[in-house]
């Protein structure tokens, strides 16, 4: 057995050996032996079936209940007018109260959504 043959194995039946045809599986335990590949491979495998199984990760309870009476807490910000310049034109003066809240939460969003992509090297694609 090659590498490239294990790879499409362990794709269609699953990184458990135990469920692979005896002389596939015979072989593939011989070609784990010797492949430093091969067990990279399995390795990968079973950290991604783990991952998989794991619960998934939740918010803590009132999370956003907190967060929708921060924002209530805040105040209001009067609409930018043409005459006054952009902050992003003042980098000298500090941020405007208000700002940091809506871009944490689309930062903690966007880390809840890519995490699992992010440690396990899969593809990077947001839930629509």
């Amino acid at each position: 057995m090659d590498v490239a043959t294990f790879e499409d194995l362990i794709d269609r039946l699953g990184e458990d050996l135990s469920r692979w045809p005896d002389d596939q599986r015979l072989a593939a335990m011989q070609l784990l032996a010797s492949s430093a590949e091969a067990r990279a491979l399995y390795e990968e495998a079973s950290a991604l079936r783990k991952a998989l199984a794991a619960p998934p990760v939740r918010a803590p309870a009132g999370l956003v209940d907190r967060i929708v009476t921060a924002a209530a807490k805040l105040p209001s910000e009067p609409a930018a007018s043409a005459d006054k310049p952009d902050d992003a034109e003042r980098p000298d003066e500090p941020a405007q109260p208000g700002k940091a809240l809506p871009v944490l939460l689309l930062a903690f969003c966007l880390w809840s959504a890519l995490a699992p992509a992010l440690t396990l090297d899969l593809p990077l694609s947001l839930p629509l």
